[in-house]
């Protein structure tokens, strides 16, 4: 006599989904170098655009546009897998700027707040830099 089981398949995670914004790859680590170019305090155009590129090939853009918010608390393990993404490109981020300016964000709670703060520190254009470049390519001509 044979027993007949059956079983319920288990449905797959959320976050087990590669489209899905909180997934995590297991190559994902918080010690890559996503760019290879730090930032520095004349760089900031270039670095954020390589950073926006290589945050959105891995679907993690989210994070540093607000897009991604932090789940409500009820939801537990969506939070904990938010916080973890977050952690992570917080990393990703920093390991991709100069250490002194590291040193002066790093404690920003999330990867938003810090890409904000970069961006309103260093990306306005110097006037005074730019008339002088411009100066000195109007005396060699």
């Amino acid at each position: 006599m044979s027993e007949s089981t059956t079983t319920t398949p288990i449905a797959p995670k959320w976050y087990d989904d590669p489209s899905h914004s909180l997934y995590l790859h297991h190559s994902d680590q918080p010690g890559m170098i996503l760019v290879a170019q730090s930032l520095n305090q004349e760089n900031y155009h270039i670095w954020s655009h390589a950073m926006l590129m290589a945050l959105t090939t891995k679907n993690k853009d989210g994070f540093i546009d607000g897009t991604i918010t932090r789940p409500p608390a009820s939801s537990e393990a969506e939070t904990r897998q938010w916080t973890r993404c977050n952690i992570l490109v917080k990393g990703w981020i920093l390991n991709t700027i100069s250490p002194k300016i590291a040193e002066s964000v790093m404690y920003n709670d999330t990867a938003y707040e810090l890409w904000e703060e970069l961006k309103e520190r260093f990306s306005h254009t110097n006037s005074v830099h730019l008339f002088q470049i411009e100066q000195e390519i109007h005396d060699c001509i």
